[in-house]
């Protein structure tokens, strides 16, 4: 049987241009009157994180209230879906061509991401992988991205009717939490080195594969 593929998309599939996420989260903190904002200098880092875990620091020194997060999660959401554009996306080399050989193989593909489902779609989407993926575990439930794969788990047997065991699944990713929520649920962990987190740093998590660009894996998963 193959391996069940869960993919990571910031870092791992594409980039999102710094400025694009940046300046549209900062915009949105402004129009609610957030003053205290860790984006601006720079030192609160996205990758690895869930969306929820996310939003929920970015709004706390103001208000911890359920009503604020939902509005500046939906007004967030808005945004992406009527702004966010190939344009804002950079590709990675060997991303495109591992997708392609999944397809060509057959092999069942969904995400394994932090952020919230609505905009991993307007992602994966702007970035040219339409219709690729339709199953995932997404950061709008946790904090904690170790329970991401999990919710892959039972999206993909609300699909297709069975749930397929822990070690079937094989997680892509680009930084340390990628491989630590692989490892808690049971799945594989592959690290790839196309984010911010180098080589070393993901070696200190040992990742099961590692490798320097996706096309690698082309030859490692028959093998799986």
């Amino acid at each position: 049987m193959k391996p069940i593929l869960l993919f990571d998309i910031d870092g791992t599939l594409m980039h999102v241009k710094r400025a694009f996420t940046r300046n549209l989260i900062s915009d949105i903190l402004s129009d609610f009157g957030i003053e205290s904002n860790p984006l601006e200098d720079g030192s609160y880092s996205f990758a690895g994180r869930t969306d929820k875990e996310i939003f929920t620091k970015l709004i706390s020194a103001q208000n911890n209230s359920r009503d604020l997060y939902d509005e500046v999660r939906n007004k967030y959401l808005y945004y992406m879906k009527h702004t966010f554009s190939p344009n804002d996306t950079e590709s990675i080399e060997g991303a495109v061509e591992l997708v392609e050989y999944g397809k060509k193989e057959k092999f069942e593909m969904g995400l394994c991401t932090g952020n919230f489902r609505e905009s991993a779609f307007y992602k994966v989407d702007a970035a040219g992988y339409r219709n690729t993926f339709n199953f995932g575990g997404f950061g709008c439930n946790h904090a904690d991205r170790k329970h991401l794969p999990g919710e892959a788990q039972e999206d993909f047997k609300k699909l297709n009717g069975f749930s397929p065991s822990p070690e079937r699944f094989v997680v892509i990713g680009d930084t340390p939490n990628d491989i630590r929520c692989a490892k808690y649920f049971g799945a594989v962990s592959v690290a790839v080195t196309t984010g911010s987190y180098s080589k070393k740093e993901l070696i200190e998590s040992s990742p099961d594969v590692l490798v320097d660009d996706l096309r690698e894996l082309i030859d490692l998963l028959p093998n799986f």
